[in-house]
Formats: C-alpha cells, sequence, structure tokens
C-alpha cells in the first residue's frame, strides 16, 4: 500500500525555506518540510501540520504544485507525495527534534544535498509550472533508476 505524503516549499522574498532531516526516511538529507497524511486528515491539512512540526511555522495560500510517485520494487508507488508552495507564513522558525530549518537563495537549492530526483522537478515547480512525475529508484533508495515528467 502506497503511503500518502506532502512536501510543502515555503518560498519568500527569492527565498527557499529548507530543512536538513534528523532522523527517519531520508534522514541527512535537505528536503523541504512535510511527511506523511494520518488517516482522515485532509492533504492540505496535512502540509500545514508537517511544516509547524517541523519549522515552527504555519504556511499560509498553499498552491498545489502537482504530485509525484516514487516507485522500487513493484509495480505500485512506494509513496505518493502531493507538493504545495506558499508564499506567506505565520510564526517564526525553529529547530525541532525533527529538522533543522534553513534558508537558502532560491539561485542556490542545494541538489547535491537532496534527493536525486529533486534536481529533475523543483526547478519547475520553482518556476510554477504544475507537475506530475514518477520516479524509479533501487530498493533501498540509493540510486535513481529512471522518471518520466509531465507539465500539467
Amino acid at each position: 500500500m502506497s503511503i500518502i505524503a506532502t512536501l510543502c516549499f515555503i518560498v519568500k522574498d527569492k527565498h527557499i525555506l529548507l530543512i536538513r532531516k534528523k532522523r527517519g526516511f531520508g534522514a541527512g538529507k535537505i528536503n523541504a518540510p512535510g511527511g506523511r497524511v494520518k488517516p482522515g486528515e485532509k492533504i492540505e491539512d496535512a502540509a500545514v501540520r508537517e511544516v509547524w512540526e517541523e519549522t515552527g511555522l504555519k504556511p499560509r495560500e498553499l498552491e498545489y504544485m502537482g504530485v509525484l510517485e516514487f516507485y522500487s520494487a513493484s509495480g505500485n508507488p512506494d509513496w505518493i507525495v502531493h507538493v504545495f508552495i506558499a508564499r506567506d507564513y505565520e510564526g517564526k522558525v525553529k529547530e525541532t527534534g525533527e529538522a533543522k530549518p534553513i534558508w537558502f537563495r532560491l539561485d542556490a537549492v542545494p541538489y547535491n544535498e537532496m534527493w536525486e530526483d529533486d534536481a529533475y522537478w523543483l526547478p519547475y515547480v520553482l518556476s510554477g509550472k504544475k507537475i506530475r512525475a514518477r520516479f524509479w529508484f533501487n530498493k533501498d533508495y540509493t540510486r535513481m533508476i529512471s522518471y518520466n515528467i509531465e507539465l500539467a
């Protein structure tokens, strides 16, 4: 069964808020705040909750940018990830037990410290394009094998 999750990029004043994940899947990597959608939870509510839990910020004005599917060992996606951008927020950024938030200039996104697939799809999203993308990885998610990106 696929895991349903979210990613939410806060973009403001030519900067993007990313996190260095401290634990769990992807620990050590830089990514957007996000995580699993709880049973019965709306996807948008999960995106807001995850950003709050990982950064102390409450994103506002979420814009849905598309969906990512991640495959490894089977024909069904392991992860189905809904991507959002927020152009405003409230609160004060803080480090949490899950993540260390870091602001980066939009022209200096650290793709070399992120998941391999991010460099293929994130530039489209940051330029305002909506996407549907599929990525195939090896069994332990250490290497991307192939991908397909459709612009909406």
